[in-house]
């Protein structure tokens, strides 16, 4: 048994992750910006005594305050996976600024809160979901200029954190194409299986393997 923290918990890549999670029973404490919006969730919380939800916008200013506070009597989180995120598909700067918060400026934030907390673990493991089109050397469409760069900035912030703290196995993963309101109908994957192989290359992973970027096949993946 463990103690796992995920974001992004209330539908489909994270709502998979967090029940799989709780299936083979971990603690889950997951964040969740509406959880009342989400009746799957909340049939896991009747469920699952395991699991803890935190009601958060992960874009308020004192997001990582507010997280300490409801882990003040949790001393150890074993597996952090930052998985919140948004896809914009406009080109202002709006758009810009927006998709470096979500999803390059939170997954860091959270990291950095919880760093005290995951070094207290036996086998402490960072999971970033971020995506195939964050790497530079497979772009060969373009396009979804905003998604792209910060899931890149993302993908450079997992490769600092590997480094700067070798205690910690560091994993960036691509979870697939998968049937999402982000990756629409036409996605070729179920959250379910997506989850499934992501727990795997966890489970997987070696402290020497700390700084990869996979997908959730376990593939190794350009930068």
């Amino acid at each position: 048994m463990q103690t796992v923290f995920i974001t992004g918990i209330s539908r489909g890549i994270g709502l998979a992750l967090c029940a799989q999670a709780l299936e083979r029973g971990d603690h889950v404490i997951g964040v969740a910006r509406n959880p009342q919006a989400s009746p799957d969730l909340l049939k896991l919380q009747n469920r699952f005594k395991e699991l803890k939800i935190i009601s958060l916008d992960l874009c308020q200013e004192d997001a990582a305050e507010k997280i300490l506070e409801h882990l003040f009597e949790v001393p150890v989180i074993d597996v952090l996976i930052n998985n919140a995120g948004i896809y914009e598909h406009g080109i202002s700067k709006q758009s810009f600024l927006k998709s470096f918060e979500v999803n390059s400026y939170v997954p860091f934030m959270i990291t950095e809160a919880l760093l005290s907390k995951l070094k207290r673990s036996s086998s402490p493991k960072l999971v970033n979901v971020s995506s195939v089109m964050g790497g530079i050397t497979d772009n060969s469409s373009g396009d979804a200029y905003a998604y792209r760069s910060s899931k890149s900035a993302l993908n450079m912030i997992h490769k600092c954190l590997s480094l700067e703290h070798s205690w910690l196995t560091c994993l960036a993963i691509h979870p697939g194409w998968v049937k999402t309101s982000m990756g629409g109908e036409g996605a070729v994957l179920l959250p379910k299986t997506s989850a499934h192989g992501i727990w795997d290359v966890i489970e997987k992973i070696r402290p020497e393997e700390s700084g990869a970027f996979k997908d959730y096949n376990g593939h190794h993946l350009n930068w």
